[in-house]
């Protein structure tokens, strides 16, 4: 707790923009300002949400390495290495509540909410006090309260995938997190018990709700409307947690909002939402398509750091990357024509030959490729899916299947006739989920919200069911020793 305290505490003195860059999670900027300061200028106020996304893009956390742990636990992937400090633990489902992994996920993404917390108190007393009435407007308050709702949001969601059993397994009676909602300037009070999922998950909403009638409709050019929250990435992150508690009536009501009831499939008001054309041109500069609802922005000079980018996972040169793991169900479901195939590259491991990887992060030497966070894809994916589960499979839902099948595999499109049962289409479903988000961090969180086995591989136990230890992290033994309510896991 120390330690999450001293790094966010450095929002409340970042000036300006510095928030933007990789040197806001030092522990004394260059240029400081004394607390009290930190809002008398619009300036230092937006520099400080440029903050609460810097904390957000750590390379320990949506910068990378959350998404690589979704999928490596899965059967996609086999490491090329047996480093720990990459992740092979994890693969190798022999995580400890001391592994490196466990302690430096939970302690990254605490700090960003020990962060977003510290804002969030600051700008309601300026506002209180009066002080921001001649520095910024109510449509701007009211927008940067959005942005930090979500963001606080996302984090409890995050952890709730791995550190806490799904929701489905009890409907969410089980141990969640400590729900740190205030603003932690010294170690008093560190000392809280864990909440249950279902409270977890009700705060989540809690703060989605509050955001969404707050937000801005739309930003004014399309690196903005990927990269900072706004009314239509609320709602599409809506979606997803609500499929996650299986309330499948929220997760249609949440999507029609963003999703016309027929193709073509382009978010009618706000953001304008829609599928790229091409599968390879969200993998490109300016990786700011329509479809890229929301990502983690990187430049030259401004990257996840050492051994946390994505790249360095999924690219062929890096001695530490996984490739794909050819009796994983993703790999052996893809046709030869698919272009999510054909865009693998290929490379060699010794002794064992030709291998492929994903092919969505090309760039090693200078790993500026953004990481994707939700893509419009997921949503019509959980439309078609909560449309199922409903009971019936209407033709809507298998349109909205086969938007995203069609764009790479055209020959492979269904029609109702396809699907002999409910189960059969939602099973198609889950299936393009794996092939579509390959490396993307959804691969572990469906298999647990379905309660599902997590697959076996070759060099690791085999498999994971639901009553494994094995199925979610152990509670860091960071928190255990600082935290005297905290309890563990089990495992």
């Amino acid at each position: 707790m120390k330690n999450i305290l001293k790094i966010s505490l450095t929002l409340l003195i970042i000036m300006s923009v510095a928030g933007c860059s990789e040197d806001m999670l030092t522990l004394e900027p260059e240029t400081a300002l004394a607390e009290t300061a930190a809002f008398d200028t619009k300036d230092r106020i937006v520099g400080q949400v440029n903050g609460l996304y810097a904390f957000m893009k750590s390379g320990q956390y949506l910068g990378g390495r959350f998404l690589v742990y979704n999928d490596i636990r899965a059967e996609n992937f086999l490491p090329k290495s047996t480093n720990l400090v990459t992740g092979y633990a994890t693969w190798g489902h022999t995580v400890l509540g001391s592994t490196n992994e466990v302690q430096n996920l939970w302690a990254a993404v605490y700090a960003a909410n020990n962060a977003i917390n510290l804002f969030l108190e600051g700008l309601e007393a300026n506002k209180t006090a009066g002080k921001l009435d001649a520095i910024i407007t109510e449509a701007e308050y009211n927008q940067y309260k959005s942005e930090a709702l979500t963001l606080r949001a996302m984090c409890y969601f995050h952890m709730l995938q791995l550190y806490a059993q799904p929701y489905s397994k009890n409907s969410g009676t089980s141990p969640g997190l400590p729900l740190r909602l205030i603003a932690y300037k010294t170690a008093e009070g560190n000392d809280m018990a864990r909440s249950t999922v279902a409270e977890t998950y009700t705060q989540i909403l809690a703060d989605l709700n509050a955001a969404e009638p707050l937000a801005i409709a739309d930003y004014s050019s399309a690196l903005l409307r990927t990269t900072r929250i706004h009314k239509n990435s609320i709602i599409a992150f809506k979606t997803r947690v609500y499929l996650h508690m299986g309330n499948w009536a929220s997760v249609r009501t949440e999507a029609a909002k963003i999703v016309p009831a027929a193709a073509p499939f382009v978010a009618p008001t706000g953001a304008p939402f829609a599928l790229s054309a091409t599968f390879a041109a969200i993998w490109n500069t300016p990786y700011t398509t329509a479809e890229s609802i929301f990502s983690m922005p990187f430049t030259s000079t401004n990257l996840a750091g050492t051994q946390n980018f994505l790249a360095h996972y999924h690219h062929p040169n890096s001695s530490e990357s996984y490739y794909l793991n050819t009796a994983g169900q993703a790999y052996t479901a893809l046709d030869p024509t698919d272009a999510r195939r054909t865009q693998f590259q290929s490379g060699t491991v010794s002794g064992v030959g030709t291998v492929y990887f994903v092919g969505k992060w090309p760039n090693l030497t200078v790993p500026s490729d953004y990481a994707p966070v939700m893509r419009y894809a997921e949503v019509l994916l959980n439309y078609a899916e909560a449309i199922a589960r409903g009971g019936t499979v209407t033709q809507q839902a298998v349109d909205l299947l086969n938007a995203v099948r069609r764009r790479s595999f055209p020959t492979g499109v269904y029609t109702l006739a396809s699907f002999a049962t409910t189960q059969a289409f939602i099973d198609a479903v889950l299936l393009e989920r794996n092939m579509e988000f390959l490396g993307e961090g959804i691969r572990n969180m469906d298999l647990l919200r379905t309660m599902s086995t997590i697959p076996g591989k070759t060099g690791a136990p085999n498999p994971i069911p639901s009553t494994s230890t094995s199925y979610i992290w152990p509670i860091p033994d960071s928190e255990l020793s600082s935290n005297k309510l905290m309890t563990g896991n089990g495992n």
